[in-house]
């Protein structure tokens, strides 16, 4: 509006100035005609003298040139001066400082709602500035710009200044969740200036206070009742909402590092509390459960060490309730592999020590008897024989443990028994070859010969000159009454 007013009152100065060139060139032009025309008639006189002297003499009249009078309009026409010209100069410049500069600065509040009285005074010099310099009054015009300017000056300052306060309590009052008070003061701000970018965005924020408003007393709620788990939740409720809330952020960092302290404590006793009730698999899990949280506490490192003893306990007791319960079945190998494991966890155990020796003793005794009892005639070695009955000896230590050595060492024991009675062994020849028994002597020449011989292997030798000797290997039984054997050397060499 006020640039339609200025460029007005341009378009109607202009107009004045255009009639009062055009009137100063007529009136010059005019003036200019009729000096010409005079000088002309001037000229034309002198000459009619020289043509007519006569005429001039007789006449007695004396030729004279009047000066013309100056032509006179009918109204004045005012030129403006120096002086004038210069101040409507400051004035435009004055203007178009006020119009460039502090309007845009002015059209960022709203100034009927902030200061009624002061938009009007500026409305009112707007158009006083304007009238004055359409009627040429450009002292006056000037004057009232410099009014003007001088006001807005203050009003802009004076708007800022408040600008600053109203935000900076809208974001005090946003920051303590005084919704009223924030969008009282945010609304203010945006009055005094509504192209910032920053009161701008507040204001969408404190307008998003509102909504979280339950949240929030939720959150003093579980806060007063100390629930810090319930605390945490909502806050991480409301930062998923609110990301830019640096107090919700902050006081999360609180409540994570309450809330890991109070579970890992409480992961840490109830890993005891297993520990104590021999819960192996449950105290682990405990223990697992707070390394998550703190993995290099000196807690975790004690009930680890807590935790080790236990399972080793555990396995202990296992490795031997397994080596009973193969002992009571008579499984002795079995037996022996739980007590090498359960002597790996507790090497200076004494017990233990001797029941793998027992344990040891046994299984290599019915190893032994079983290697007799399954080639009985390794007994027929005399050496053999002294050291099974030696084992046998040492087995009557055992056999009230091990049914199945008992029965073993009595199998062995008869098998001794019987390798032992001697066999009638019947020696038939042709009566012309010479006999022998390798390793037990001479049966000589004869046509039939009984000898007695225990159970085993024997070399019976045949000799006869002229005639290939002839060797024949037999096995004695020793679960037969007799036995017999043919030898004749016939073969003619």
């Amino acid at each position: 509006m006020l640039e339609q007013k200025i460029a007005a009152a341009k378009q109607k100065r202009h107009k004045q100035y255009l009639k009062l060139v055009i009137a100063f060139t007529s009136v010059t032009l005019v003036c200019g005609s009729v000096i010409f025309f005079l000088s002309c008639c001037q000229i034309s006189f002198k000459e009619d003298d020289s043509i007519f002297p006569e005429f001039s003499k007789d006449s007695g009249v004396k030729a004279s040139v009047s000066t013309p009078t100056p032509i006179q309009t009918s109204k004045q026409i005012a030129i403006p001066s120096v002086a004038d010209e210069q101040l409507r100069l400051s004035y435009i410049k004055a203007l178009s400082e006020y119009e460039n500069n502090t309007k845009p600065k002015l059209e960022k509040i709203d100034l009927v709602n902030w200061d009624k009285p002061g938009a009007n005074r500026l409305i009112v010099l707007e158009n006083d500035t304007l009238t004055k310099f359409s009627l040429s009054d450009y002292a006056g015009a000037l004057s009232s710009i410099d009014e003007l300017s001088q006001l807005a000056q203050k009003m802009i300052a004076d708007s800022q200044q408040q600008f600053s306060e109203s935000l900076a309590n809208a974001k005090s009052s946003y920051e303590t969740d005084d919704y009223e008070n924030a969008k009282s003061y945010i609304e203010k701000a945006l009055i005094l200036d509504n192209t910032s970018g920053a009161a701008t965005i507040l204001s969408k924020k404190i307008n998003t206070l509102s909504e979280i408003l339950p949240l929030l007393e939720k959150i003093d709620t579980a806060k007063v009742e100390n629930n810090h788990e319930k605390e945490l939740s909502l806050i991480k409720d409301l930062i998923k909402r609110v990301p830019e809330r640096k107090s919700a952020i902050m006081r999360k960092q609180v409540l994570i590092s309450l809330v890991n302290n109070k579970n890992f404590n409480d992961y840490v006793s109830q890993s005891y509390k297993a520990i104590k009730y021999s819960d192996a698999t449950k105290a682990k899990q405990k223990l697992n459960a707070a390394k998550n949280i703190f993995p290099t506490r000196q807690e975790i490192t004690d009930v680890t060490l807590a935790l080790q003893a236990l399972e080793k306990k555990q396995r202990l007791e296992t490795y031997l309730h397994a080596a009973q319960s193969a002992m009571a079945a008579d499984d002795w190998v079995i037996a022996k592999q739980q007590l090498e494991l359960a002597l790996q966890e507790q090497k200076n155990d004494k017990l233990i020590q001797k029941a793998l020796f027992d344990a040891t003793t046994i299984i290599k005794l019915k190893n032994e008897f079983n290697q007799n009892t399954s080639n009985p005639y390794r007994l027929s070695n005399k050496h053999l024989v002294s050291k099974a009955k030696k084992q046998l000896a040492l087995a009557e230590t055992y056999i009230s443990v091990s049914p199945s050595l008992s029965s073993k060492a009595n199998d062995l024991s008869h098998l001794i028994d019987k390798m032992s009675v001697k066999i009638s062994v019947t020696v038939t020849s042709d009566n012309q070859t010479n006999i022998l028994v390798r390793g037990v002597g001479v049966v000589g020449v004869t046509q039939l010969k009984v000898i007695q011989l225990t159970p085993g292997h024997y070399k019976f030798e045949g000799k006869r000159a002229g005639y290939k000797s002839k060797l024949i290997e037999v096995l004695i039984p020793y679960d037969k009454p007799d036995y017999q054997i043919n030898i004749v050397c016939d073969e003619a060499i």
